[in-house]
């Protein structure tokens, strides 16, 4: 007949979830305030928010965490009379190749050997300053003010 429309209206004007990920996304948001823990759309939208800012803060960790960790190491290193980029200068110059984070654990919980690693480093820095050459142990070059 004429009458009816080949093509049948759905039941639902939107897409349903399928239940798996309809239960996946309930309990993501488990502890959410107000209807964002219970109404599917509202949850839906911020369970998407909530994994935006996991993504976003899980970088950001890593970047606060050095930030920490070069605040410590300059905290240690001024007790000693030498700033953070004098330190690491020197460090460098001396061949030393401690890390960031190994050097703030030092500054904080070992303080006597810290101060032999900024003793070194400010040996380091004197000899890269008085222009005397010092043969490198990797590569056989040398430093100093004739090469």
């Amino acid at each position: 007949p004429a009458h009816r429309c080949p093509v049948r209206a759905p039941l639902h004007s939107t897409p349903r979830a399928p239940m798996g990920r309809r239960e996946t996304i309930f309990r993501l948001a488990k502890g959410f305030r107000g209807r964002s823990k219970n109404c599917w759309s509202l949850a839906l939208r911020r369970v998407q928010k909530g994994l935006q800012y996991a993504y976003a803060h899980r970088r950001l960790k890593k970047r606060e965490a050095r930030a920490v960790q070069i605040q410590q190491i300059n905290a240690g290193a001024r007790e000693y009379g030498i700033s953070y980029s004098r330190l690491i200068r020197g460090l460098y110059l001396a061949d030393i190749g401690l890390n960031r984070k190994m050097l703030s654990v030092l500054a904080r919980q070992e303080p006597y050997s810290f101060r032999a690693i900024v003793e070194e480093a400010k040996k380091g820095l004197r000899v890269s300053v008085l222009g005397v050459e010092q043969v490198d142990a990797g590569s056989g070059a040398q430093r100093g003010a004739d090469s």
